[in-house]
């Protein structure tokens, strides 16, 4: 989402939603999605802006008083804050601007602010934090390689493999990269048109710890090839050289002889089992324990 600058001539206004959740769950997501459709449809919406945090903001920007106040008192949003009030906010606060000035920024070198996000070119592909226009990459991923990552991952709603959810997830993917909890690398052929494998360095800790957790997925038709080692090498080398984290540990299934090989190759030495340590496709699985060590 761009920072809102309107285009129209002053005053226009604004209708503001901050809020402090008791619970952030995929349902509330998809439901901030839905309103996020929804008044782009409204007449006189302008744009919007959101953001996520201690405190959620969001703001809708309005060409007459009067299309603002029509969305301020519109019936899904008021049955929807009426269910949050139930369900998912600790409080709220409904509020109605009036926008007297408007003063703009926009930086023009657009390649150096890109660059805040790493891409990392390899002999194959591409390493990158994808983009919210890229959605529709990580949506073929899963829904094509689906039968085949069952077995590997967590039992998974219909709503997980939806647009919606995938443009939701990058969103997230994004913000926690820079507020320094984990990094999603997706990695894709050289012309970026299509996502071969998923790396997630998640769980960042710092302090006495400088640790992470990875996990990891392929597509089916790309096993055997060296593309997981490439992907898993390019951000194992950008995580320590750059983020300073020098722990990175994993963990895999035992009959997952793939997973093994590719832990073994990059350095990660076993350090234990653990008894049914994640619920696999609706069972609890044991896994062996790795690590990376890097200091």
């Amino acid at each position: 989402m761009n920072v809102f600058s309107s285009p129209n001539a002053l005053p226009y206004y604004a209708v503001s939603l901050s809020s402090k959740l008791m619970s952030n769950d995929l349902t509330y997501r998809i439901m901030a999605e839905k309103i996020l459709e929804l008044v782009k449809d409204q007449p006189g919406y302008l744009g919007a802006e959101y953001s996520s945090g201690e405190m959620d903001v969001f703001m809708t920007y309005w060409a007459s008083k009067a299309e603002a106040e029509a969305w301020l008192n519109h019936d899904v949003q008021r049955r929807l804050l009426s269910i949050g009030e139930n369900c998912w906010y600790e409080e709220y606060s409904l509020k109605l601007f009036e926008v007297m000035k408007d003063m703009s920024f926009k930086y023009s070198n657009h390649d150096l602010y890109a660059s805040r996000f790493p891409r990392i070119v390899t002999e194959r592909g591409v390493l990158r934090v994808l983009d919210e226009s890229q959605a529709p990459l990580l949506y073929d991923y899963i829904n094509q390689e689906k039968e085949f990552l069952t077995q590997w991952e967590p039992l998974r709603s219909e709503g997980y493999y939806s647009l919606e959810t995938c443009a939701l997830r990058i969103r997230e993917m994004r913000r926690d990269f820079l507020e320094d909890r984990g990094v999603v690398f997706c990695f894709l052929s050289s012309n970026e048109d299509r996502m071969l494998a998923y790396t997630n360095y998640s769980n960042i800790i710092r302090g006495v710890f400088q640790a992470c957790n990875l996990g990891y997925s392929i597509r089916e038709s790309e096993q055997g090839k060296g593309i997981m080692h490439e992907a898993l090498s390019a951000g194992l080398e950008y995580l320590s050289k750059e983020l300073h984290i020098d722990r990175i540990q994993a963990s895999y299934m035992p009959r997952n002889v793939r997973s093994e090989a590719v832990l073994k190759k990059l350095g990660f030495d076993k350090e234990g089992v653990a008894r049914d340590y994640l619920k696999i496709n609706g069972e609890w699985e044991d896994h062996i324990l790795t690590a990376l060590v890097l200091r």
